[in-house]
């Protein structure tokens, strides 16, 4: 089963613009990470629209799989 919270994205840092690859998961979470450099970056999810739609498009996989399932039935 797919899940969507662990699928990668890229972020720039602002000090020192090295890409950094967090987790959809990092960002619902609202996770501190720190750049290479030594950055801090505080990662924001703003009125909680990530981890509703990491929520969202994972039931919907779910519901996916289950109806696909239920063809050879």
């Amino acid at each position: 089963m797919i899940d969507i919270s662990k699928q990668k994205i890229d972020i720039t840092c602002e000090s020192c613009n090295r890409k950094i690859s967090i987790s959809l998961e990092q960002v619902a979470n609202e996770a501190t990470i720190t750049c290479r450099c030594g950055t801090k970056i505080k990662l924001q999810d703003s009125n909680g629209k990530s981890k509703k739609a990491i929520r969202d498009i994972n039931k919907s996989f779910k519901d996916l799989d289950k109806t696909l399932k239920s063809f050879g039935k």
